[in-house]
């Protein structure tokens, strides 16, 4: 089946080895067709792929022990769950990151 496709797209067999690329080989090649966009590939936007790649983040990010965290730091885990953009989410990430080195070294941020 894959195979027609990137005859007739051969943007597809990219999107595919990206899409298998962020799912580290465990995604489906019906989830991969869920998600594809052959108008906006062929345009070369994948912002199918970056959506992709925030749920998988956000997923992650969605632990007990995350949400324990960012209540602990004073991020509010509604604002930082709900972000769209990949990019958004792993500056809330390392922002978080951040703040436990400072909380471990006893350093108050100040809020200038």
């Amino acid at each position: 089946m894959d195979s027609r496709l990137f005859e007739v797209d051969p943007m597809a067999a990219v999107g595919y080895a990206m899409y298998n690329s962020v799912k580290k080989g465990e995604g489906s090649f019906e989830d991969f067709l869920l998600h594809y966009d052959s108008s906006k590939a062929n345009e070369e936007d994948n912002d199918w792929l970056t959506k992709i790649i925030a749920q998988d983040s956000l997923t992650q990010l969605a632990s007990p022990e995350m949400l324990g965290a960012m209540t602990q730091y004073g991020i509010n885990s509604l604002d930082f769950l709900s972000a769209s953009d990949y990019f958004d989410t792993q500056v809330a990430s390392y922002k978080l990151q951040l703040m436990q080195e400072m909380n471990k070294r006893k350093i108050t941020p100040s809020s200038t």
